[in-house]
């Protein structure tokens, strides 16, 4: 029995040789050695068994199996996916024979050659042709050799499947040299073979002339933000941007992420244009901007278990989520804390939860890392941990780009870039800056740039050796010429990512659990609509004689239909607003704005139910209010929920919770006017106050189902179903205005 290493290019590359031991040991320099970046120098034991081979890492090294981390001893079998720190191999088992020649079966190793009539690519290791990626499907695409020619078909992947830069929406005929893209990771077809590109899925960052200008509202005039950019990012380099307070820093970073596109000039990642094949890149990025980007209710867990189901293919499997995330509790220091929730009685360190929002990125294991400011705030020793952290991540081939203030912890990057009023006047060593501007400190620096302007800096770095070393030598794109100007439409087409549904579930699933993990709020909310019934019935009298009744029962609908009116708005009102940072981050991975608005809607619907239930039958119970209970309910919690719609929309028109709640009283107010109960309204108020005010056509409704002898005596505008649908209505266009309001915020976020 022979057992063979083959790399994922189907080159074989080691076999197992026991002489007397049957324990060989496995690494970068053991007996069995294999190549390979993340290669321990003994990585793992293998171990002969008398019908078969298991293996063992050594001293907790990384190996995972078919994907799965390994933590202890596991028996091999033909075919399974080894990875050795970030080097992914085959293993091949087969029985000697007199012949020499190894046995065929459906994952041989020519999988990828010409001689398969149908080739399965997927995460799965039963696929013909496996990638252990969390970004890639289960069963992601699959080519067939027919008549001669080649068909790749994408196998409706969540992450798309990608023919030299566009995805594929039907099956097409790929030619020699394609450039096939599965998720993230970038293959050439030799016309027989997928050859990788990069086995470690790394990104190279190049930036041409990049400028972004925009209108000074105070002037007119046009302002630059950023000129001139030009820069090389190679692949596991750790770069810190930093410069004095507007000086373009965000800018530049957004503009290198893509959040905030250029307005010209080129970027591009692995040689291919970035603006025009976002969708390419964004399943391999993370960023983290300054403020937080995960809820403060729940466990630590959990926050990544929801944020690996957003973030990562929707065939993963609970069990490989939460694989994923023990992994980057592990990778971060954060394993102690899995259990606790950010805001419990003893709160997440600052350090901790930045590490908890890097975690929620790290989900994915992403190769390109934006950071934007996520140290500010933290003490120098915290700040020196994440700073190691970010460079120990950039060892593992990631690329890091990180915006920061605070310079004492500097020297963990390779690289740092200054930026001095939108232009780029070093970009180099960290050591070498200091006798490039003659001082002793880097935080020295900032007397220089207050006394020279940009233009003279940047022409002086542009001829310095130093630009010509880390820029222009590195350049592996040639440039356009003249610099083409952005399309608007680039940053206008957010991507999209995964199924509206599963998204929806996911959402309302978190959503329910952030409810439930605040209690405090959560009973205060349920335990308005009691203390306003209770209210309602002890000062409220619906007996005596009949035009007694008429006054009681209206009175009483009116404050029922108003408190309904009052306990949506509420419950709604700050619900976007206050986690809007979460939300863009999101919605910059492909989060749908209607699964993200039906995952308020639906539990705020839920919990309206329940405030509706309590009011209304205290009330009845109360006042001994005759008519139709269920009728009556209906009424008030569709008079609820299209409330609770309407503090979405108020919701995404706000920038803070603060102004969110300021509105609520300027909603309520033309309840109360307009409800036809105050005052009796003219024709031509009545029509504006059916087509805009909750109250005129809730209250109407009530009024329709008063007890027999008050509504024979009460002027009911229009019949229970006419009521019902305006209410519906109102509903809806508030829902269209939350849609308008979160697309203004892709808008404004973009520009």
């Amino acid at each position: 029995m022979e057992l063979h290493f083959l790399t994922v290019r189907r080159r074989h590359v080691a076999s197992a040789s026991f002489v007397e031991n049957r324990i060989l040991a496995v690494g970068s320099s053991t007996g069995l050695s294999l190549p390979g970046e993340g290669i321990q120098p003994e990585h793992a034991r293998l171990i002969k068994e008398d019908d078969g081979f298991a293996i063992e890492p050594v001293s907790d090294a990384p190996i995972t199996v078919n994907g799965i981390p390994l933590a202890g001893r596991h028996r091999l079998q033909d075919g399974d996916w080894v990875v050795f720190g970030t080097a992914v191999f085959q293993v091949r088992i087969h029985q000697s024979n007199i012949g020499g020649k190894e046995p065929q079966s459906g994952r041989s190793a020519d999988t990828q050659s010409m001689v398969s009539r149908r080739l399965v690519i997927g995460r799965l290791p039963t696929c013909d042709f496996f990638i252990p990626s969390p970004l890639i499907s289960r069963r992601h695409a699959e080519m067939v050799w027919h008549d001669g020619r080649v068909i790749l078909k994408d196998l409706h992947s969540t992450n798309g499947t990608f023919v030299n830069g566009q995805r594929l929406t039907e099956a097409r005929s790929i030619e020699k040299g394609d450039r096939i893209q599965v998720g993230s990771l970038v293959y050439v077809f030799t016309g027989e073979t997928l050859e990788p590109l990069d086995e470690l899925n790394r990104i190279r960052i190049e930036a041409h002339g990049l400028g972004t200008e925009v209108k000074d509202r105070s002037s007119g005039r046009s302002k630059r933000l950023l000129d001139d950019v030009h820069l090389v990012i190679a692949p596991g380099e750790f770069v810190v941007i930093f410069g004095a307070s507007g000086s373009g820093k965000s800018t530049l970073l957004d503009a290198l992420s893509g959040r905030r596109p250029a307005g010209f000039g080129q970027l591009y990642y692995n040689g291919v244009d970035f603006y025009s094949s976002m969708d390419l890149f964004r399943t391999n990025m993370g960023y983290v901007p300054q403020q937080d980007i995960v809820h403060r209710k729940i466990q630590v867990r959990k926050a990544l278990y929801y944020a690996g189901r957003l973030r990562l293919p929707g065939d993963t499997a609970r069990e490989e989520i939460e694989q994923h995330t023990t992994r980057v509790l592990q990778r971060l220091g954060l394993s102690e804390k899995a259990s606790s929730a950010i805001d419990t009685p003893t709160p997440l360190s600052g350090g901790q939860l930045k590490r908890v929002s890097l975690a929620s990125e790290l989900i994915a294991n992403p190769s390109l890392l934006f950071l934007d400011e996520v140290t500010s705030g933290l003490d120098a020793g915290t700040d020196k941990k994440m700073m190691q952290l970010f460079a120990e991540l950039a060892a593992e081939k990631k690329t890091i780009v990180c915006v920061t203030h605070t310079l004492e912890n500097i020297d963990t990057c390779h690289l740092v870039l200054l930026v001095h009023k939108g232009r780029i006047i070093y970009f180099g060593p960290p050591k070498e800056a200091l006798a490039y501007f003659g001082v002793s400190r880097l935080t020295e620096v900032y007397d220089t740039l207050e006394a020279h302007p940009a233009e003279p800096l940047a022409e002086k770095y542009r001829k310095s050796e130093l630009f010509d070393e880390f820029v222009g030598r590195r350049y592996t794109t040639v440039r356009e010429d003249p610099p083409r100007e952005i399309p608007l439409s680039v940053r206008r087409s957010p991507p999209r990512f995964g199924t509206g549904l599963l998204q929806f579930r996911t959402l309302v699933l978190r959503y329910m659990d952030i409810l439930l993990s605040d209690r405090r709020n959560s009973l205060l909310l349920l335990a308005q609509a009691p203390i306003i019934a209770v209210l309602i019935g002890l000062v409220f009298d619906i007996s005596g004689p009949l035009d007694a009744q008429v006054l009681g029962e209206s009175q009483v609908a009116f404050m029922v239909v108003l408190s309904a009116i009052w306990c949506g708005c509420l419950n709604s009102t700050r619900e976007i607003v206050k986690e809007l940072p979460i939300y863009m981050r999101e919605r910059s991975v492909g989060l749908g704005i209607f699964p993200y608005l039906m995952s308020k809607l639906f539990p705020l619907s839920l919990l309206c139910v329940l405030q509706c239930i309590f009011l209304l039958g205290i009330v009845t119970v109360l006042c001994s209010w005759d008519g139709p209970f269920v009728q009556r309910l209906g009424v008030v919690v569709l008079t609820a929920v299209s409330a609770a719609t309407m503090g979405l929309a108020v919701s995404t028109m706000v920038n803070s919770s603060d102004k969110a709640v300021a509105i609520v009283p300027v909603l309520l107010i033309p309840q109360v006017i307009f409800s036809n109960f105050v005052v009796t309204l003219g024709h031509l108020q009545k029509a504006v106050a059916r087509g805009s005010v909750l109250a005129f056509s809730a209250f109407d409704a009530m009024k329709s189902l008063f007890s027999p002898k008050v509504q024979a005596l009460v002027q009911v505008e229009a019949g229970l179903g006419v009521n019902v649908a305006t209410i519906s209505a109102l509903a809806v266009a508030s829902f269209v205005l939350a849609v308008i309001g979160l697309r203004w915020k892709d808008k404004t976020h973009r520009q």
